[in-house]
Formats: structure tokens, C-alpha cells, sequence
């Protein structure tokens, strides 16, 4: 945990911590260019990411936002508020896995500890710690943040707790983007090479235009609200995007280990799905990495040689990249 004699300052890198926010212990990390708030009750999850020059907040938050705790919405659907959530051990939906119960973003919903491994103006590392309960898995994250930069690095250790038992995992990042960030002004750029492919029907497409039912989309771009769009998934060779917005010159540019997260899922959601749990309320884009295609449980990845297997004791680490620039 944090120390209560840490010195304290408001220059340079620096933490904020030991502070609760709408009921939620929470964590804030900043330098010259961001400020980062993380919900340690709430996953870890950050509520703002914000660009200070140009007043810019990448987390977009649902019709729903954020409210105080509650035992009912704990589950990960209906306590959703938007924006960022690290997804671990089953990342489609809630199934069952060798006679228990796996949660759709257990890591997401549950509490995670925190410790503080360096604080000092030109850098500072905080590693964040959760131990989900219905497998024994811990998982670590190591956040860096360095002063005069805009990228954050998070480099993580998935670690197998059981000394005799391989358990196997889905794990990755749901990404999602909206107001005030993503617009209809808004466009995404992959490198050479990348593909996108639809779940259901098998057809696949060299990006970013897809051609179904006789009609070419171009998937780069955000369209009118109201449209309605299937979920897909993308090949993206060199583990990257870039997120635009073209009205104030903003981009989001995301890295990421490929070699555990080979799959980055397309979620489109214009204010089409009048259904549970958005009616139609929300307008907003996802691109989120994972070791599956969409819509695996981890009993058929399991079956389809797809889910990540960590040995007894064994680990297995990735990392993630954030970086905010101009546009492209």
C-alpha cells in the first residue's frame, strides 16, 4: 500500500492516493501532460484519463454513469459505466468451466490492491494487484508514467497460484470510446495489412472497407447515429491503432502485445440497440484486444486450443501502450 510519510507534491510526476471518491478508494497519477483516475474498487479501472493541454478526457461514460456502490450492480453488465475495463478470466459472458462458475470481467468488478514501487518527479511506478476468487489467479500491473511524456505503459503478469492444476484464461481489454473524445468527426487508422473479419458469417475483408449485401462500408469512419452495425474483429499486424478526432486534432495512439492478444474486437454501437442494457441511448465505438475471437466462453476456446493455459506456478506477462499525439 501507499506511505502515509510519502512527501508530497504538486509538481512533476506524482500520486495521489488514500482518497475515496463516490465511495470508491481511488488513485490518481499525474505528470505535466495527464491525469489519470483509477477506481481500485472498481476494478482499477480509470474514470478519467485526461489530455491536460488540450482538456481532453478519453474515458467516455454511458448513459448510466457512475454511481455509488451497490450489491446490485456488481455484475460487470449492468454496473458498466463506459470506458475502460481490464477483462480476466472470461471476457464474453458469465459460463461454466470445470464445474464452477466463471464471471464475465471478475477482474473488472472486484477490488484491487495497489503498491507504490517508485515516486519521484521524473518518473513514477505504481503496481496494482488482484486475486479473483473463482480461480486461483493474481494479476499484477505495472503503470508507468514519466514526466514530459503522454504514454503510459502497463506491463502485466498473469500468475497461476495452484501448485498442481494448468488453469486456463480469456483475458484482455475492453476499450470502449464516446462523447466526449469519439464522434462523428472521428476516424480510425491501422497499419498495412490489417484485415476484418465477421464472427458469424466467416467473410473477411482487407481494411477498412467491408462489402456485405452488395454494400461497401467504410469502417474507418464513425456513421450516423441510429446506424446499425454488427460486431467484428480485426487482424492488426502490428498491434496498433490510432484513434482521431479530425474537429480538434486529438489522437489516442494504442499498443499492445499482439502474442497474447492477437484479436482486436470492433464493437459499433450508434444508438441502434433500443435493447438491454443501452436503448438506444449511447453512441460509441469499441476496440478492445483479447486472446479470442468474439464471442468465446472460455469452455469453447478451451475446445478450439484458444484460451491462454498457465502452468501450476507459471505466469504469463503482456503489455499495453497509451500514448497521446496530434492527428495523422
Amino acid at each position: 500500500m501507499g506511505d502515509s510519510y510519502r512527501p508530497y507534491r504538486n509538481a512533476g510526476c506524482r500520486i495521489i492516493d488514500d482518497i475515496i471518491y463516490k465511495g470508491y478508494r481511488s488513485l490518481l497519477l499525474e505528470n505535466d501532460k495527464l491525469l489519470i483516475h483509477l477506481l481500485l474498487d472498481k476494478g482499477g479501472e480509470p474514470v478519467r484519463w485526461l489530455h491536460k493541454p488540450t482538456d481532453t478526457d478519453f474515458i467516455w461514460h454511458s448513459h448510466n454513469g457512475l454511481g455509488p456502490p451497490h450489491p446490485l450492480y456488481a455484475e460487470y453488465e449492468i454496473g458498466y459505466l463506459g470506458g475502460w475495463q481490464e477483462m480476466f478470466p472470461e471476457v464474453s459472458y458469465t459460463s461454466a468451466y470445470r464445474g464452477g462458475t466463471v464471471h464475465r470481467g471478475e477482474s473488472a468488478v472486484t477490488p484491487w490492491d495497489y503498491r507504490i514501487v517508485k515516486d519521484e518527479p521524473k518518473e513514477i511506478k505504481v503496481l496494482l494487484v488482484n486475486q479473483i476468487r473463482s480461480m486461483p489467479f493474481r494479476t499484477e500491473k505495472l503503470i508507468t508514467l514519466t514526466a514530459g511524456s503522454a504514454v503510459v505503459r502497463i506491463e502485466e503478469t498473469v500468475r497461476n497460484l495452484s501448485p498442481s492444476t494448468e488453469l486456463e484464461a480469456n483475458w484482455g481489454h475492453h476499450l470502449a470510446y464516446g462523447h466526449p473524445f469519439l464522434g462523428k468527426e472521428s476516424f480510425i487508422t491501422l497499419g498495412e495489412g490489417a484485415k476484418v473479419f465477421h464472427p458469424v458469417t466467416g467473410e473477411s475483408w482487407k481494411w477498412p472497407v467491408m462489402r456485405l449485401d452488395g454494400a461497401d462500408t467504410d469502417l474507418s469512419i464513425m456513421p450516423d447515429a441510429g446506424t446499425s452495425r454488427d460486431l467484428l474483429y480485426l487482424s492488426v499486424p502490428d498491434s496498433r491503432y490510432r484513434l482521431t478526432n479530425a474537429s480538434t486534432g486529438v489522437s489516442l495512439e494504442v499498443r499492445w502485445d499482439g502474442n497474447v492478444w492477437p484479436y482486436l474486437w470492433y464493437w459499433q454501437n450508434f444508438q441502434a440497440d433500443m435493447q438491454y442494457p443501452f436503448f438506444g441511448s449511447d453512441y460509441n465505438i469499441g476496440l478492445e484486444m483479447f486472446n479470442v475471437p468474439p464471442k468465446l466462453t472460455l469452455s469453447e476456446a478451451v475446445e478450439r486450443g484458444l484460451a491462454l493455459a498457465v502452468p501450476p506456478l507459471g505466469s504469463i506477462t503482456s503489455w499495453l501502450e497509451f500514448e497521446v499525439c496530434g492527428s495523422i
